[in-house]
């Protein structure tokens, strides 16, 4: 009876043996399981990108859908989402997504454009406000870098919005 009181006592000053080692198990696949989630949105994100560059929006849109689910704060997700939208001409969709992305990053000229798009073709006026400011982008650029990429953004508004009957036309 005096060895298990002894035991008891030891293990009372020492503490619980398995609480140590059982929250670094538990830490260890906490940390495994987001990197397993990083493996799989990674993954998600490079097979919507090779549907996207194949054209087959279907599968872009089933790939990119559960990244801006996994990561909803991702910019990226929800361009490739609209990007797959667009294809699939599912412009209130694509509106959607891509106000969501404007919100996230308000300076980001791909978001602005494909809002801009998706605004002109649901007939939507206040696409030439995306045009507007994709203009003024261009202008404060000047030559920089992305000047030709904000060029060919607002000539897509630009294009949308006049092939785009206007709303009670």
């Amino acid at each position: 009876m005096r060895w298990v009181a002894l035991l008891v006592l030891a293990a009372l000053v020492a503490g619980p043996a398995w609480s140590q080692s059982e929250t670094e198990l538990y830490e260890g696949g906490g940390t495994a399981l987001l990197a397993a989630q990083r493996e799989v949105t990674q993954r998600n994100i490079d097979m919507a990108t090779k549907a996207l560059q194949a054209k087959d929006y279907k599968t872009a849109r089933k790939y990119a859908q559960p990244v801006t689910r996994a990561d909803p704060k991702r910019v990226e997700s929800w361009l490739l989402l609209g990007a797959a939208q667009q294809g699939l001409q599912d412009w209130k969709g694509a509106r959607t997504t891509y106000t969501t992305a404007v919100r996230l990053f308000p300076s980001h000229p791909e978001a602005r454009a494909g809002l801009g798009i998706a605004l002109a073709r649901t007939s939507d006026p206040k696409a030439t406000v995306q045009l507007a400011w994709l203009d003024a982008k261009l202008k404060e650029c000047g030559g920089c870098w992305q000047a030709g990429q904000l060029a060919k953004f607002k000539a897509d508004v630009e294009t949308a919005i006049r092939e785009t009957p206007a709303r009670g036309a």
